[in-house]
């Protein structure tokens, strides 16, 4: 990658939910810079610290815009809105990308974390990918070289009972197993048969996205009634 480490990592904490609202929970996590610290509030009282690249705080300290973006509410609220969290992590992994680097952004967190919100978003709170795709064309329309082309297609997988689903494929359509993971010299690891999709605007990436999410495989739990399995 164009920077000098390979791998960052960034954590993100969100606010509490309905469940922990009404159950009193208390926030045992402080961050500062990218140290994120960990108190135990139930036992010994004890902290333990942390280094991330990043540690973003969306915990509290914000507004709501009319428009429905969270902001923070003051000068001095340390409040990670989704704007900062792309600027400083979606953009660097978009920057290698042009640069031809092969890239990737994942999320990992328990069920009702906020990984969702963190890489899609909601309304006018828009995550890193939706961004992310707006940014690809920006830069297209940019382009001024008459030997420059782009092209940009979509896929969509997940990944759930250790099986691999083209999201872009109805569920009844697609093959019973699912897809296979393959791995050549020349094409390095790659999921075999996944559909790809030429688009030539975010709009077209929007569709195959809300396409995509319908397909996915959910399930409530006690965190979250529309879980991503």
């Amino acid at each position: 990658m164009s920077s000098s480490v390979g791998v960052k990592v960034a954590v993100r904490v969100r606010p509490f939910n309905e469940r922990e609202k009404n159950l009193n929970a208390q926030c045992c996590i402080e961050m500062n810079g990218p140290m994120t610290s960990i108190t135990d509030l139930e036992d010994t009282g004890a902290k333990k610290d942390f280094t991330f690249d990043y540690s973003f705080w969306s915990h509290n300290g914000f507004t709501m815009k009319p428009d429905g973006f969270l902001v923070p509410d003051s000068a001095s609220s340390p409040y990670a809105d989704q704007q900062l969290v792309f600027q400083t992590l979606g953009k660097e992994v978009l920057n290698n990308a042009w640069e031809g680097y092969h890239c990737c952004l994942f999320a990992y967190g328990q069920t009702g974390s906020g990984k969702s919100y963190s890489m899609v978003g909601y309304g006018a709170n828009k995550g890193i990918v939706p961004m992310v795709c707006e940014e690809i064309f920006q830069r297209i329309q940019k382009n001024k070289k008459a030997d420059k082309e782009f092209q940009v297609t979509v896929s969509m997988l997940e990944i759930y009972n250790e099986q691999v689903q083209d999201l872009l494929v109805k569920p009844s359509l697609r093959p019973k197993g699912g897809l296979n993971i393959r791995h050549t010299q020349q094409l390095g690891t790659f999921v075999q048969d996944l559909s790809t999709h030429a688009v030539d605007s975010y709009e077209d990436i929007s569709r195959k996205l809300d396409e995509g999410t319908s397909n996915r495989t959910v399930g409530a739990t006690l965190m979250n009634s529309t879980s991503s399995r």
